[in-house]
């Protein structure tokens, strides 16, 4: 239960009865029970902030938390309520990992939002009652079905997603692979990443020849999304899928492998194929392949340095969207802020190559940044200024018109993936699995003399820990 890391240790001291009960507002939208709770001592203001920003995080994602309507038969998730008419695919596959650690039903039941309006195999970028969309947006949600069937083991659930991300997986490659067989986006706004100068100005009114334009953020999504559809095709009894599915995982690493890594920089980049190069920006995008099992453990260790790296993506607030140190880096969107979604991704993808250490570090200051700038503001945002509290210096796609309409910032009660941090504590740092079953905690020397008391929907007990 211990674990010893430099200056400090963390030990499991103590457990006592928790007052957990079903009834309570959570009841009033379907929730089976109470939020997880956290109480956190020792460490001064900071610890003030962990309790009221965990707390908070959990009442944001129950106000985004929508009852069925005339468009939707379900229950659904919303971002945040400056996105009131419309589920969009990668914000509901984070938002049900957040529902993951709460309420496995309410999880699974958001995620029907998207699978159930797949149109013709595509998963849509957005689903609402206009459908002004015709794009799809990244395909992360075949590794969010697979996690929710891993907390629950529904069986029914997984046979009814299951043919539908099938299919998906054939509409993309039926309609988004490139010759060679890598993969691209369409647009920007379909990769999620709208004004990445990977392949976009500020306002995006220029954007890359996105058709020849080798992704390596959706190449590697790929990979990760045969690898999921492979796992579910043997959890049902499907030998000849999860053959298929796990030869495409393979195939697409290796030509991530052949044709996305810089061995010069370290680092995997886009590719121009028409131009036959590199497009060689030090993005966010870069490093993803650790979170989709790509890069082999020597690659993987390069990945390491950049992240860790303050010149680059060890920021204040580690991870931002463009490396610090490369030219393209701004403070609007996605040309050098934080986004918690992509950043949950790179703590995961450390970890599982066995860098435990540097995955506590980054993710305890995620977390650690995101509650003290809620206390500051009141607000939890879409994205996070990577140097300074606070989020004057940000902007959002900036045009005099944005500006004039005050539509120039990052959205506020933005809990669309937000409150992974929420999962960064109860599964990264305290190392609670959902389920039930012992912690595993992994805190780094910054956590100080912090007590942390964790209470877990399923447990009968709260668990205790002290940082010494």
């Amino acid at each position: 239960m211990s674990r010893v890391k430099k200056a400090a240790a963390v030990v499991l001291v103590g457990l006592s009865v928790s007052a957990a009960g079903l009834a309570g507002v959570w009841a009033e939208k379907g929730v089976r029970g109470p939020a997880p709770g956290l109480t956190v001592s020792g460490g001064g203001a900071r610890a003030q902030d962990w309790t009221r920003g965990f707390g908070a995080m959990y009442e944001e994602l129950l106000a985004n938390l929508i009852m069925p309507n005339k468009f939707f038969s379900t229950r659904h998730a919303q971002p945040g309520p400056a996105w009131p008419d419309d589920v969009y695919l990668w914000d509901t596959a984070f938002v049900a990992e957040v529902w993951r650690l709460w309420d496995v039903d309410t999880a699974q039941e958001i995620t029907r939002a998207v699978l159930d309006h797949a149109k013709r195999g595509r998963l849509q970028h957005a689903v609402g009652a206009d459908e002004y969309y015709q794009d799809t947006q990244p395909p992360v949600m075949a590794w969010a079905v697979r996690r929710l069937y891993l907390a629950g083991h529904d069986r029914a659930y997984l046979a009814y997603a299951y043919p539908i991300l099938k299919d998906y997986n054939r509409w993309l490659y039926d309609n988004r692979r490139l010759s060679g067989g890598l993969f691209f986006w369409v647009h920007p706004y379909e990769s999620g990443m709208d004004n990445s100068p990977r392949f976009a100005n500020q306002n995006v009114s220029r954007t890359a020849d996105m058709k020849n334009l080798a992704a390596i953020d959706l190449s590697s999504y790929m990979a990760l999304q045969n690898a999921a559809l492979a796992a579910m095709a043997r959890e049902l009894a499907m030998p000849r899928d999860e053959e298929l599915f796990t030869a495409r995982a393979e195939e697409l690493k290796k030509l991530i492998n052949d044709n996305l890594w810089d061995e010069a920089d370290g680092l995997y980049y886009d590719r121009d194929v028409k131009a036959g190069k590199l497009i060689r920006v030090k993005s966010v995008a870069s490093l993803l392949p650790l979170f989709c099992a790509v890069p082999d453990a020597a690659r993987a260790k390069r990945l390491r340095g950049h992240i860790m790296d303050p010149a680059e993506f060890n920021t204040p607030l580690p991870l931002p969207s463009v490396a610090r140190n490369d030219p393209a880096f701004g403070k609007d969107m996605w040309r050098g802020p934080v986004w918690i979604n992509t950043a949950y991704m790179i703590v995961l993808g450390l970890e599982e190559y066995g860098y435990r250490d540097e995955a506590a570090d980054i993710a305890f200051r995620i977390v650690d940044n995101v509650y003290r700038n809620y206390r500051l503001t009141g607000e939890f945002y879409e994205y996070y200024d990577p140097d300074h509290d606070g989020v004057s210096e940000l902007g959002r796609k900036n045009s005099l018109y944005k500006i004039l309409t005050h539509n120039d910032k990052p959205k506020p009660h933005f809990v669309g993936w937000d409150g992974l941090v929420n999962n960064l504590v109860i599964e990264r740092l305290m190392g609670c699995p959902a389920g039930g079953g012992p912690c595993a905690p992994n805190f780094p020397p910054a956590a100080g003399a912090m007590a942390f008391e964790l209470g877990l929907p399923g447990r009968t007990e709260k668990i205790r820990l002290e940082i010494r």
